[in-house]
């Protein structure tokens, strides 16, 4: 069965959505997705470089999401009949 893709907008409840609009007026109007962006990555990069255990299922969790890390080959052309 195939993972559910990460919906969209996550409901960040009070007090974090509005420090979040706040942050945004302040940081020069920035939208909302690139904080969002920034701040995620930054959480997963920082918390993978502290937690080889947490590494190593996130490296499997992401290579069974891309198929296996391996390339899906089509056959192009006769099919022999």
């Amino acid at each position: 069965m195939e993972k559910e893709k990460p919906s969209g907008r996550v409901p960040l409840g009070e007090p974090l959505a509005g420090d979040l609009a706040d942050f945004c007026t302040a940081h020069y109007g920035a939208p909302e997705r690139e904080i969002i962006r920034a701040a995620v990555r930054s959480f997963i990069d920082s918390q993978l470089d502290t937690e080889p255990e947490l590494r190593k299922r996130y490296d499997a969790a992401k290579k069974a999401r891309l198929g296996g890390g391996q390339p899906k080959v089509v056959k192009l052309g006769s099919t022999g009949e």
